[in-house]
């Protein structure tokens, strides 16, 4: 009897076991494939879940309706925000530059100053001087824009930017004005100065800094017809800014030269160095400067519809900085003349700071 049960429990057993271990196999099958279905489910969750959030956001960010009976209570006021999305009013924060000024050249108005008395060498700015007397020469017929001048020795030697003038060649007073004006040509200077002065160039600096005082240029000092490096020779953006606008009034076509970006000589081509001409809209001159004391110099100017504005930024650490700068202050001045149109309340542009009380009682 032991022998015949235990006989049946085995072979109920193996009955089992063939019964059931294809389902165990099915069960593992079908275990590894709901794994990718977990995986889609558990995605399918996740974007239902990051839609309702959005849902309830943005019915979080619907202002509520008013109950029935009670009235709503009034909008907030928005805040005052400008085309940089900063909250608040436009403001130029001082510069990274030595000195600058902004005015606008037709109502006059002065728009932004900042250390505009500080003296400091104005390099190739000086040429928009040198360029004012041949100007000036020509109006009152003692020079004509065809006259041709004998480059000297001393011009054609002078060191930095230059339009590769050759000592002893004849050139017409029309190029040597391109060169100074779009190649900054420092022998170009020169060749005016000697043509105008015979041979004398301290005469020519002697006329530079008569005609600077008669212009308003009370903290200037010029030693020489081109701004290369001299003992003694300074300005400041205020004396800049009075050239520029002196010059711009009584001889308002030589933007015409001003506004080139390219001039050749001697099968030399030179570019402006003033990097916002096609750059920046309304840009149509004037003149950019460099000499180590001095750091970017530069007098911008721009004109859109019936405004020009004049800018001064002396005393750049690099040419990107000055273009930054300028281009700062010029947006900053446009968008006050649209304000002041337009009724508005203009933009504030920063002023300098004021001298500690010291130095104002002095």
């Amino acid at each position: 009897m032991p022998k015949t049960f235990r006989a049946l429990c085995l072979a109920v057993l193996a009955v089992a076991a063939l019964v059931f271990a294809p389902m165990a196999g099915d069960g593992l099958a079908l275990a590894k494939k709901s794994e990718p279905v977990a995986k889609s489910a558990s995605k399918a969750q996740s974007a239902t879940h990051k839609k309702t959030a959005k849902k309830a956001t943005a019915v979080a960010a619907a202002p509520k309706k008013p109950r029935k009976g009670k009235k709503a209570a009034p909008a907030p006021a928005p805040a005052e925000e400008n085309e940089e999305g900063d909250i608040g009013v436009c403001a130029v924060p001082t510069l990274t530059v030595k000195s600058a000024m902004l005015w606008n050249m037709t109502t006059g108005e002065l728009l932004y100053e900042q250390n505009p008395d500080v003296q400091i060498p104005p390099a190739s700015l000086t040429k928009v001087l040198t360029l004012y007397i041949v100007f000036d020469a020509i109006r009152q017929g003692k020079l004509r824009p065809w006259d041709v001048v004998d480059v000297s020795e001393r011009a054609a030697t002078q060191g930095g930017s230059n339009m590769r003038l050759r000592r002893g060649e004849a050139v017409k007073v029309t190029e040597l004005i391109k060169g100074i004006a779009v190649a900054s040509a420092n022998d170009a200077c020169m060749a005016m100065a000697d043509y105008l002065e015979n041979g004398n160039v301290d005469a020519f600096v002697a006329l530079m800094n008569d005609t600077a005082k008669r212009l308003g240029m009370s903290n200037s000092a010029f030693m020489n017809p081109n701004g290369l490096p001299a003992d003694g020779q300074l300005t400041t953006a205020r004396d800049m800014l009075r050239l520029a606008a002196a010059y711009m009034e009584q001889f308002p076509k030589a933007l015409t030269i001003h506004s080139m970006q390219f001039f050749t000589h001697n099968n030399r081509q030179r570019h402006n160095a003033n990097s916002l001409l096609g750059r920046y809209e309304g840009v149509d001159g004037l003149k950019t400067g460099f000499v180590c004391a001095s750091g970017y110099n530069i007098i911008a100017t721009a004109k859109r519809g019936d405004t020009r504005l004049v800018a001064v930024v002396l005393g750049s650490r690099n040419p990107r900085v000055r273009e930054r700068e300028t281009v700062k202050l010029l947006d900053k001045g446009f968008k006050i003349v649209a304000a002041q149109k337009a009724g508005q309340k203009p933009p504030v542009l920063a002023s300098t700071p004021e001298a500690p009380a010291a130095q104002t009682r002095q």
